[in-house]
C-alpha cells in the first residue's frame, strides 16, 4: 500500500466513527460531524482543525485526478499523524492505569506536622483531607503557607498540636478540586484544567476514584505537573 492508501484507510476510519456517533438518518459533510462530534467528544475537539485540513487533502486524493493518477500524494508526516489522530479518537487514552497509584491522605483532627512530614517526604504540593473516610478538603502548600503568615503575630504556635481542620480555615479557594471517574480520557483531564483557567481559577489536583464520585476510594491524583506527561501522550 502507498501512502495515499494508508492515509485514506485512516481517515474512511475516523469517518465511520464520526457516523456512528451522530447516528444520524440524512447524511452531513465531514465538516459538520467534526463540528457536531467535537461538541461532545473532547478528543475530536482538540484535533478539529487537522481533521478539516485532511478532509480536503482527502478529496483531493479521491476527486482530482489526470490521466487517472492521483495528483495529491501524502506525505510520511500526514500518513502518521492521521493514524495517530485515528488511534486516539477510537481508543482515546485514559487516566488509568497511568495514573493510578496509593494516595497518601491523611485525617483532618491529624496534625499538620504529620501532613507537612508527609508532603515533604513525598514532594508533594498537595494532599486529600478525610473526615472519617470520606474526602473533606484538599490541602495545599498555599493553604499551609497562607495559615503560617497568620502565625506570625503569635508568640507561640505549634505545627504538632495544631489540628489539619483548623489551618484548612485558611484555604483560599475550596474549589480547587476535582473529582472524575477511572474512564476519563487524558483530554477530557487537559479540558478540566483549561476550563478551571478560563474561570480564573486554579485547579490543584483531579482526584480520580472508580466512578468520580467524593464519596468513592482514592485511587489515583492528577496535578499540574503531570500536564507534560499527558501532552506527551496525546500529541
Amino acid at each position: 500500500m502507498n501512502n495515499s492508501d494508508h492515509f485514506l484507510q485512516a481517515f474512511s476510519s475516523i469517518e465511520r466513527f464520526l457516523r456512528l456517533k451522530v447516528n444520524s438518518d440524512n447524511y452531513p459533510s465531514f465538516y459538520q460531524l467534526v463540528d457536531k462530534v467535537s461538541m461532545s467528544n473532547s478528543v475530536v475537539k482538540a484535533f478539529k482543525n487537522d481533521l478539516k485540513e485532511y478532509a480536503d487533502l482527502r478529496n483531493a486524493i479521491v476527486h482530482e485526478r489526470s490521466d487517472g493518477h492521483i495528483i495529491a500524494e501524502p506525505n510520511d508526516r500526514a500518513v502518521k499523524n492521521i493514524k495517530h489522530i485515528e488511534s486516539v479518537i477510537i481508543s482515546p487514552p485514559k487516566v488509568i492505569p497511568k495514573f493510578q497509584k496509593s494516595v497518601a491522605l491523611v485525617q483532618k483532627d491529624a496534625s499538620i506536622g504529620d501532613a507537612v512530614k508527609l508532603m515533604l517526604e513525598h514532594s508533594f504540593s498537595q494532599i486529600p483531607v478525610l473526615d472519617n473516610g470520606i474526602f473533606s478538603a484538599l490541602l495545599t502548600a498555599n493553604t499551609i503557607t497562607r495559615w503560617l503568615g497568620a502565625c506570625v503575630s503569635e508568640e507561640i504556635f505549634s505545627l504538632k498540636e495544631t489540628p489539619i481542620q483548623k489551618v484548612l480555615e485558611f484555604t483560599e479557594d475550596r474549589e480547587n478540586h476535582k473529582f472524575i471517574s477511572r474512564n476519563t480520557t487524558m483530554f477530557e483531564v487537559l479540558e478540566s484544567f483549561q476550563a478551571f483557567e478560563s474561570r480564573g481559577k486554579q485547579l490543584d489536583a483531579l482526584l480520580i476514584t472508580d466512578g468520580g464520585k467524593q464519596t468513592e476510594k482514592i485511587i489515583g491524583i492528577i496535578t499540574v505537573s503531570d500536564l507534560p506527561t499527558i501532552i506527551q501522550v496525546v500529541e
